[in-house]
């Protein structure tokens, strides 16, 4: 009796201690939240072994009271970070083509306690705007459910006059004094831009860093503006999944100003969009209507801001046509009457007819990652397939799509069934058999087991150099924005979402007033978010490098088919030379690899270009 009370009050003592750190005010890695999920402690995971001395600072640095470092990933820096001797950095350097953006990262070691860190960039007439901001480290969970957390640096927020921009809660910022401690690491992000209309050439420009008291670290920066413009594919596409509902809480005006992000970084067409409301007073008599207004609004709202689509659009419909057609079927389980078939076809008919004229084509959507014995998902698709509507669909298991191969147009793998060469190609060949597109999905803020919040290698590769290896026609990323409770608070969300309670966010929300969207003021970037681009625009290098490879063997010289042949060499080489990853379950990171690839590719292009040149008299 006596050990049985023992063992209740150990237990009942437990439950206090999981209540406490429930409720009550909780730190984990520096930060303090207002609650946290109920479970075990966090913990810190065992962090990565540093078997080196940080290199010597140059006297310059000494007076700065730091060492400026550059990482090969920008996902390498932590607070505690010691940079190894090969990162000591003198100088920083970026190329870009005319209309690009590009990123420049530094980190910044102190030597002493420095306090309101002054950043400033001296173009010296370079034809590019810059935008400075410093990369804000903090604490968040290793996989979904997870009770061990990492530190990693994540969003990129502004800095200026001696202070930064760092989470508070709930989505709003707060400023605090820059400073650093001595023995511990910050690090910047530097975004270029340059116009369409630059002028291309090699420019010198410097950045400073100054700490209060201290004089400035100057690094020159070299800035080569390539002669030529960044064009992005138009016959390959890169979607995402938007989160779309958070817009019914923002203006049209803040809409479009997110699509046009959206557009800036890649991104060419929207999943899980609204497509309308089915109107089945007729269904009896075998007919549909649709209002397509949500679709019809946004796929315009869309173009406007420069994504072109296609987009996916979701409508679920099966459980009203069954109730107005007077089925008793159970429609997850049961092999459905002809009357209800034929019911859904008819709102897949009268959607089709609604949206003729819009902007940009749309895929189906109906299930998500089905399964080969969902006959759900087989009938719902092959009734939209029926009645002329386009079909998406994601899986990890191909025993869906060895059911339903016949009734999707968009069939969308999972990375991990594409991330080698020999899967890429019996998908391609798969797809082929039906006249079916090959789409892949993979990139965004996964942690499948591995987190890509983390570097900019996952998706930098996955939209880019993967996309390209596989041949698919489209790449899709999940998810934009999907806040658990704080968005700014990884170790909650268990009561919106108990599965998978850490953040499910690529980007994050900026508000002027806790979780109100009608504040919103923008997207806040993160390492996450601009890899995407990086990835877009390494795909587009390659895609421009390909186009001038075939106007020089259509209509070149024999100079500049000679020139072709050894581009395409060098361009088989270097891509093979990438290895296959899979960009949800990575070990390797090779970031610095792909952007020799891209500066290899670009000297290319401009070698083509000036021998399809013709010469001056």
């Amino acid at each position: 009796m006596m050990r049985m009370l023992l063992t209740l009050c150990i237990l009942l003592l437990a439950q206090g201690v999981r209540a406490a750190e429930t409720t009550g005010p909780v730190t984990i890695g520096g930060v303090t939240y207002e609650k946290v999920d109920p479970g075990e402690p966090f913990r810190e995971a065992a962090r990565p072994e540093q078997n080196w001395q940080a290199p010597a600072p140059t006297r310059a640095e000494q007076r700065a009271g730091m060492i400026a470092y550059v990482t090969p990933d920008p996902g390498d820096y932590k607070p505690y970070r010691i940079p190894k001797a090969e990162e000591h950095a003198a100088k920083l350097s970026a190329f870009l083509a005319r209309g690009e953006d590009e990123p420049v990262w530094v980190g910044l070691y102190g030597l002493r306690d420095l306090r309101g860190l002054r950043v400033s960039v001296d173009l010296q007439g370079a034809p590019v705007s810059v935008d400075i901001r410093h990369m804000h480290f903090w604490p968040q969970r290793r996989g979904w459910r997870s009770r061990d957390w990492y530190i990693t640096p994540e969003l990129l927020l502004p800095c200026a006059n001696g202070k930064k921009m760092v989470p508070l809660s709930r989505g709003v910022l707060e400023e605090r004094s820059f400073d650093v401690k001595a023995g511990e690491s910050t690090a910047l992000w530097l975004t270029l831009s340059a116009s369409t209309a630059a002028r291309p050439g090699t420019y010198r420009a410097s950045v400073s860093i100054r700490a209060a008291g201290r004089p400035a670290l100057v690094l020159p920066l070299e800035i080569e503006v390539l002669p030529f413009l960044l064009q992005r594919p138009r016959d390959r596409y890169w979607l995402l999944y938007a989160d779309v509902a958070r817009w019914n809480n923002m203006s049209e005006a803040q809409t479009l100003a997110e699509l046009r992000d959206f557009a800036r970084h890649g991104m060419t067409g929207l999943v899980e969009i609204p497509l309308g409301k089915e109107d089945l007073s007729q269904i009896k008599a075998g007919t549909a209507r649709c209002d397509a207004s949500p679709y019809l609004r946004l796929a315009r709202l869309s173009r406007e801001a420069g994504l072109p689509g296609p987009h996916v659009c979701s409508m679920s419909v099966v459980g009203q046509v069954r109730d107005a057609v007077g089925a008793t079927c159970d429609v997850q389980k049961d092999p459905w009457p002809a009357e209800l078939s034929d019911g859904v076809r008819a709102v897949a008919e009268a959607a089709v007819a609604a949206t003729t004229n819009a902007p940009s084509r749309w895929y189906f959507y109906g299930v998500d990652e089905p399964s080969g014995d969902n006959t759900f998902a087989i009938q719902d698709y092959q009734s939209w397939r029926r009645g002329g509507a386009a079909t998406y669909a994601t899986f990890y298991q191909l025993g869906f799509l060895e059911k339903a191969a016949q009734y999707l147009t968009a069939p969308c793998f999972v990375s991990g069934l594409i991330a080698n060469e020999e899967n890429a190609r019996k998908a391609r060949e798969t797809c082929e058999k039906t006249g079916a597109e090959f789409w892949w999905y993979g990139t965004g803020c996964y942690v499948n087991p591995a987190p890509q919040e983390r570097a900019m290698f996952p998706n930098r590769y996955g939209a880019g150099y993967l996309f390209w290896k596989s041949g698919a026609r489209a790449e899709v990323t999940w998810t934009f924005c999907r806040p658990h409770e704080d968005v700014f608070n990884d170790f909650d969300g268990s009561a919106v979402n108990a599965a998978e309670p850490k953040e499910q966010a690529t980007a994050y929300p900026h508000f002027l007033k806790p979780d109100d969207w009608s504040t919103y003021q923008g997207a806040i970037p993160t390492i996450a978010w601009e890899s995407l681009r990086e990835g877009v625009d390494d795909y587009s290098y390659l895609a421009m490098l390909t186009q001038r490879i075939a106007q020089a063997r259509q209509g070149g010289s024999a100079a500049a088919r000679q020139a072709a042949d050894e581009a395409e060499k060098q361009l088989n080489a270097a891509v093979n030379a990438l290895p296959w990853w899979n960009p949800m379950d990575w070990s390797s990171v090779d970031t610095r690899r792909m952007q020799e690839v891209r500066r290899q590719t670009a000297s290319l292009i401009v070698r083509l270009d000036q021998a399809l040149t013709p010469a001056r008299p």
